[in-house]
Order: C-alpha cells, then sequence, then structure tokens
C-alpha cells in the first residue's frame, strides 16, 4: 500500500511540472500584421512584410510600441526565415490580425500560389482579415500610423469592422473563407480593399499621429472581385450598394432620391431579403430574383407633412424601389454580363439544386455564370419616418 502511494505522488509530481516547452512572451517577436507584393528582385516572386506590436525600436519612426521589416523569396517560408536573420527573437503569427495583399499581385496569379503556408501552419491565426492593397504595395499600406490607432494593424481592423457593422459593406472577410471560397470551384470571392489617401512616405513617420490633419490616411475602397481565382477588378461605388442589397448584407446602406427638382431624401436599409428561383429558360439557366427592402427615412429636404399627406412616402417608397433596382442590376451587369465573375455563387446553387437538369442540358458548373440570366423584382417599404411628420422646410416660415 505504501508503494502504491509514493506510485501515486510521483506520478502527480510529473504531472504538476508545466508545460515543458512553454516560453516568456517577451521571448517572441509579436506579428499584428503581414503585407504580400509581387518582388521587384530578380529571381524573387514575393516581398512579405511584418509589422511586430512589442519592439523596442522602430525603423521609420521614433515609436517604441510597432517596427517593420521585409524579405524577398520565393515562398512565403523563405521569406520569414530571412526576416528572423534581423531578429533577436523567434516570429509568433498566434495574434496576427490583418494580411494586406497587393492588387497587382493578385492580378497576375492566383492567391493560392502563396497561401498554403497560412493554413498549413497550426499556429497562425486563422481569422485574420484579409484586405487588397488597391494601387500601392502592400508593404506601405502596412505602414501607415494614423491619429486614432497608432498601431496600423489595429487602425485597419477596427475601420474593416466598423464599416461592416454599421454600413453594410461586407468588408469582414478571414484568411479561412478567402481560402475557402478560392478553393471552391463554384465561387469567385470578393474581398474589401483600402487605399492610401495623401503622401504615402510621410504617413509612416510618427509626426503623422500628432496632426490633426495628417499627411496621410487609410481611406476604405470598393470591394475587389475575382474572377477564376485572380483579381478582375473592383465593383463602383453603385456597383457595390447594388451587391450588398442582392446579397442580402446592406443593413446600414443608404438610398438617395430626389423629392423635388432640386433636392434629395435619404433612406437608410434596415434590412434586405431576396428570394431566389433558379429556373432555366430557353435552355440555360436563369434566376428570379424578389428582393423586398425595410428602410427608414433618414433625412428629407423638401417640403411635407407626411399626415397630411401620405401619398408622398408612397411616391417615395416608389421611386426608392426604382434605385434599388437601378443598383442591383448595374452589380448584377458588372459581375456576369461584362466579366464572368460568379460572386454570388450561382454556379454553385445550380449544381446543388438543378444538377440532374444540367445534365440533361449537358451544362458544366464552371459555364454557368457566363450563360446565366436574371429577371428582378424589388420593393422598398419605409417602417419609419423619424421623430418629426415635418420637413423642417414645412415647419419653416421663411421658405
Amino acid at each position: 500500500m505504501k508503494k502504491i502511494k509514493i506510485f501515486i505522488f510521483l506520478i502527480m509530481i510529473l504531472l504538476l511540472t508545466g508545460c515543458y516547452n512553454y516560453k516568456e512572451i517577451n521571448d517572441y517577436a509579436i506579428v499584428s500584421a503581414i503585407s504580400i507584393d509581387e518582388s521587384k528582385k530578380e529571381n524573387k516572386k514575393y516581398t512579405i512584410g511584418i509589422q511586430i506590436m512589442n519592439a523596442k525600436k522602430d525603423e521609420e519612426s521614433d515609436s517604441s510600441s510597432i517596427a517593420f521589416y521585409k524579405s524577398d523569396g520565393n515562398t512565403v517560408y523563405e521569406c520569414m526565415q530571412k526576416i528572423l536573420l534581423d531578429l533577436p527573437k523567434e516570429i509568433y503569427l498566434g495574434h496576427n490580425e490583418v494580411v494586406i495583399l497587393s492588387d497587382k499581385l493578385l492580378k497576375k496569379e492566383s492567391p493560392l500560389n502563396f497561401l498554403d503556408y497560412f493554413l498549413r501552419d497550426s499556429e497562425i491565426e486563422k481569422d485574420s482579415l484579409v484586405i487588397i492593397s488597391r494601387e500601392e504595395n502592400a508593404y506601405d499600406i502596412l505602414k501607415i500610423i494614423t491619429p486614432l490607432e497608432t498601431i496600423p494593424s489595429r487602425n485597419l481592423k477596427e475601420t474593416i469592422k466598423v464599416a461592416d457593422d454599421f454600413k453594410g459593406t461586407l468588408s469582414a472577410i478571414t484568411l479561412d473563407e478567402f481560402i475557402a471560397g478560392l478553393s471552391n470551384n463554384g465561387e469567385d470571392p470578393i474581398l474589401p480593399s483600402v487605399k492610401i489617401s495623401g503622401k504615402v512616405d510621410k504617413g509612416k513617420q510618427t509626426k503623422n499621429v500628432s496632426q490633426s490633419d495628417p499627411n496621410a490616411k487609410i481611406k476604405l475602397s470598393t470591394l475587389g472581385y475575382f474572377e477564376n481565382s485572380k483579381l478582375k477588378g473592383f465593383l463602383s461605388e453603385e456597383e457595390e450598394e447594388g451587391y450588398k442589397i442582392l446579397s442580402n448584407t446592406s443593413n446600414g446602406t443608404y438610398i438617395n432620391v430626389k423629392c423635388d427638382d432640386k433636392n434629395y431624401a435619404t433612406i437608410r436599409i434596415k434590412s434586405s431579403k431576396t428570394k431566389e428561383n433558379l429556373t432555366f429558360k430557353n435552355n440555360k439557366p436563369y434566376v428570379k430574383l424578389n428582393n423586398k427592402i425595410s428602410a427608414r427615412l433618414i433625412e428629407y429636404n423638401c417640403k411635407i407633412d407626411f399626415l397630411k399627406d401620405d401619398k408622398k412616402i408612397k411616391k417615395l417608397e416608389k421611386d426608392s424601389s426604382k434605385k434599388a433596382k437601378k443598383l442591383i442590376t448595374k452589380a448584377i451587369n458588372k459581375l456576369y454580363k461584362e466579366n464572368n465573375s460568379d460572386a454570388l455563387m450561382y454556379g454553385e446553387k445550380f449544381y446543388g439544386r438543378k444538377n440532374s437538369d444540367l445534365k440533361k442540358l449537358n451544362i458544366k458548373e464552371k459555364d454557368i455564370k457566363k450563360i446565366v440570366s436574371f429577371s428582378l423584382k424589388t420593393s422598398v417599404k419605409i417602417e419609419k419616418i423619424g421623430l418629426t411628420i415635418k420637413s423642417i422646410k414645412e415647419v419653416s416660415k421663411h421658405e
């Protein structure tokens, strides 16, 4: 019995020894953002940049909170190993927040050529947000310091999350979602993009933080759309609005319509629901779309007393419906008629729901986006008009 107690005691001691491979956080260089550009060096494919949060010295400024490093190579791993030669600490990617991809690189080759490393390594944060750098190197986007958030990666992440939560821009796309979309033959992903507004070089300095009007700012741009795993182009603002309405992600989106010859009213979308009927017309895939929008009146700059003239609300709903339909039509034309980008995944939807019909018609999934056509019905219902039943022009005696 005594031997058994000693044996149990020894086992307990072994179990309480802690993690054998435990390391202090100060032993790591914590990466908060990664950029991927096309390399300008001969015989090298990529330039990988990283932002380190817990740095003591910054290459670009006097700040002690962040530092930036980059290297060139033919794989992401090779670049990371080269960066290690400049660091006294081991790189840790478990807290990475954003991955910024160059638009030039995305137009030349599929991201599947260089994202394997991020999916394969178990320590890398898979919930990192993916962003396109538009018209600028991804590494330059990485280094812009702003007044509200002195850590660039946090500024990017918060900008996208706020836009996603309050303006319905469908911006927050994570790394694993993006890779899954690319890997699926029936889907062409959509990604948010950002630009630099102002002078890039001055935006990298800490002086940029201390100014009320910074020399450089990060500006959220429109959505980039893919075709056959490569970046094809960017939606215009109106096309983006139409895409958001159609994909039921338009909460917070606003629509302006004229309420007289010179002035406008603004409605804000509370919810958008689109019913899809997948069928065939002339032996080709055909989608009947019925979109219903619930909205509230945000601003009305014409004379009106809604209590006395409720027909104005009906007219506003009708005009808003026409505008919403116009926006949706622009998005569909851009993606499916002018290009062959299946951002709304109708190839996958037809393949899953109408596979037997496709086989009879000898239509392959990859060809659906090239031949699919649409019909569209849109209606807007204004649920709220705000705290007043009169516009300020109706109340004013000076009008």
